[in-house]
This record gives structure tokens, sequence and C-alpha cells, in this order.
């Protein structure tokens, strides 16, 4: 997506830096738990496919990455385009940030099984993190295509949307996103920013206040807040 012109960034923060952790965390919490495609057992004692991404996929949920990424590795050595093997290997690169290395594993995975929801979804939003807005859109739409209450392909839809300055967009996905999980407080939050982008304060602040409610340590709401007319130093909590 295009970067917001510069009247825009002097009142609202950047909003690749305020995606919060929280939306990571849900994302990736999905890594771990996979369903295992049947693979017959190897003769000679060698680990079935199967027996590999059971052990990969445990040793991931105890954050031993590195061990992770050799059982993975090996399963892609027999199977080279095989989809959960790079999804997971994706998965350990978004956590450690090397956006580029999860892209390129997430578009194994899509290429080896385009109905790959979760991977498409961690698709964009490591395309977001590189500001490559117009293509996570692009991907958030495609699942959204499939299932189209998806509550976090909306909420990340809302915000790569504001991105590229279609406010009026933005706010539609993010209202359907509350739609459907209407206690993120995140969500409100991005609600909030994009109604003061069209000078509409009180709602605003309404929204704003709404994260704090949901979230009291929502410190990127409190900071918001002055700007929606909100100058008192308590907020509602």
């Amino acid at each position: 997506m295009s970067s917001m012109d510069g009247t825009l960034r002097s009142k609202l923060p950047s909003w690749s830096r305020l995606l919060l952790p929280a939306i990571l965390v849900a994302i990736v919490a999905g890594a771990y738990w996979l369903k295992v495609r049947p693979t017959s057992a190897l003769s000679g004692g060698q680990e079935s496919t199967d027996a590999l991404l059971a052990r990969g996929v445990s040793l991931h949920a105890a954050e031993q990455y590195d061990a992770a990424l050799e059982a993975y590795r090996k399963i892609l050595e027999r199977e080279p385009g095989h989809p959960r093997a790079h999804y997971n290997i994706g998965q350990i690169y978004n956590v450690r940030g090397r956006n580029a290395d999860a892209q390129r594993e997430y578009e194994a995975a899509l290429s080896g099984d385009p109905s790959f929801l979760d991977a498409r979804l961690n698709l964009g939003v490591v395309l977001y993190r590189q500001r490559q807005f117009p293509a996570a859109a692009h991907a958030f739409r495609q699942v959204l295509q499939d299932t189209p209450t998806h509550p976090l392909a909306l909420f990340n839809l809302g915000i790569s949307l504001l991105e590229l300055g279609q406010t009026d967009e933005a706010i539609r996905s993010l209202r359907a996103a509350l739609r459907e999980d209407p206690r993120r407080a995140d969500t409100h939050y991005y609600l909030g920013l994009a109604r003061q982008r069209q000078g509409r304060l009180p709602e605003a602040k309404a929204a704003l206040l709404k994260a704090i409610d949901l979230n009291p340590r929502h410190a990127e709401a409190y900071k918001a807040l002055p700007k929606a007319g909100e100058l008192k130093s308590g907020a509602t909590q």
C-alpha cells in the first residue's frame, strides 16, 4: 500500500509499528494444532513423515525452534512441496522476525495447497510488516473470499486499508471484525484512529474508550485520547 501523506502522518502514528503483539500471538497459536496427513511408515526404522511432523510440532510448541526446524527440513528432503512443513518453518521465521524468509515459506505452502487459509493469512501479516500493503490487503481479501467472517482477516484488512488511505473501506472492515469479535480491544482502537482521520472525534473518543474498557493497559489508546477530545487524565477503565 502507498504510505499516508505528510498531513496524516503528522496526526497519526504509523499503523505498521502499532500492530500489537496480541495479533501475532493469536495467529501463531494456530501453528501448533495441525492435522497430519496419513503417511505409511518407512522401512529400516526410519521415521515416517507423520512421525517427523508430530515430533516437529511437539518441539515447536515447546519453543525448541532449531530442533523443530531440523525435523521439518527432513520432511522437505523427502517431499519438497510438503505444505505443512513449509508453513511451520514459516511460523518459526515469523516468531523470529525473519519476515522475508517467512514469506517465502508461506508462499511455498500455498504453492502446494492453495486452499491453506492459515498460510495465506500469515502471508498477509508478514507482507504488512514489510510495508507491502497492497499485497497484504490482497492476501487478506483472498482469505475472506473463502471465510467472509474471519475476524483476524477482517481486522488485518482494515489496518492495511488504513495504510492505503482507504479510510471508509477500512472502517467497514473493522466494523465487520467487531461483529465477529466485539471484545477485541485492538479493533476498537484502530476504529478510533480511523474516526479521528475522518474528523469524527466523538465517535473516535467512544471507540478509544471502549478499547480501554476492554484492556485497561492499552497504552496507545490512552495516548490517542487527547486527539479525540479526551482532556482528562483519568480515562474510564
